[in-house]
């Protein structure tokens, strides 16, 4: 039987190179898609296309991947920008356009710190754009993050009799953070399924449509049960294998 294959969303970003300083490159960490390889599926990193190729795109997948990477341009969700920083609009568009088609045709969608955020701003949900305050175990500042940035945890509640209850069991569980906003307002068709001890939403999930969102990087956690996360996407995912081309 075939793979699952599962798109996922690069990063668009200006980089440095040695032989250009400013090289606009599609860009995605090797940690996502190995996480995808070890859950079974096959990984598949696309152009960001607009219009009905979103659909042509779709039609060769069988499960998204929402990545991290940038802010969301506040303008995405009618909020002017007070905090946020690298917005590209681009990025913005295909992501969610990505969120919306996915979720139209019911396709298993997993979502990864800014790709939780994607989630929750394509159903009409909004975002905090800057959550960050010194000396919060919940949610450092980057400098207080820099020093051990795949080291620093933080526990999170998950809220019994949800999918990532049943993907990582009962109990507190031990995620990383790394990141400066967070979902506000949580989109309708959206519920709630994690949170920090203060409050702020770690982990969403759907009501009736297939996915599951989270804030922390599961992929820098492969050796602390990280690849659940994965596992449960390539699953879902598999069920959709032999309707697709």
């Amino acid at each position: 039987m075939a793979r699952p294959r599962i798109l996922v969303t690069p990063w668009r970003r200006n980089l440095k190179t040695p032989l250009d300083p400013e090289c606009d490159l599609l860009t995605i960490a090797p940690d996502y898609t190995d996480a995808v390889r070890r859950a079974g599926g096959l990984p598949l990193i696309a152009a960001h296309v607009e219009g009905d190729e979103i659909d042509e795109l779709l039609d060769a997948v069988d499960g998204v991947l929402l990545t991290g990477g940038h802010d969301i341009d506040p303008v995405a969700y009618g909020q002017e920008n007070t905090s946020s920083c690298k917005v590209a609009p681009g990025s913005d568009a295909f992501d969610i356009a990505v969120a919306r088609v996915a979720i139209e045709r019911d396709m298993p969608v997993l979502g990864v710190c800014r790709g939780a955020q994607v989630l929750n701003v394509a159903l009409g949900g909004d975002l905090i754009q800057e959550i960050q305050r010194e000396g919060s175990s919940e949610h450092p500042t980057y400098a207080e993050m820099y020093p051990e940035l795949r080291g620093h945890r933080h526990e999170v509640v998950v809220v019994e009799g949800s999918r990532l209850a049943a993907i990582y069991g009962p109990g507190p569980l031990a995620v990383n953070s790394l990141h400066h906003q967070a979902i506000a307002a949580v989109a309708s068709g959206l519920v709630v399924t994690a949170r920090t001890a203060d409050g702020g939403v770690e982990a969403v999930e759907g009501e009736a449509i297939d996915a599951v969102a989270v804030q922390w990087h599961p992929e820098m956690l492969h050796d602390e049960s990280g690849d659940a996360l994965f596992t449960d996407l390539v699953a879902r995912a598999s069920g959709r294998v032999t309707m697709t081309p």
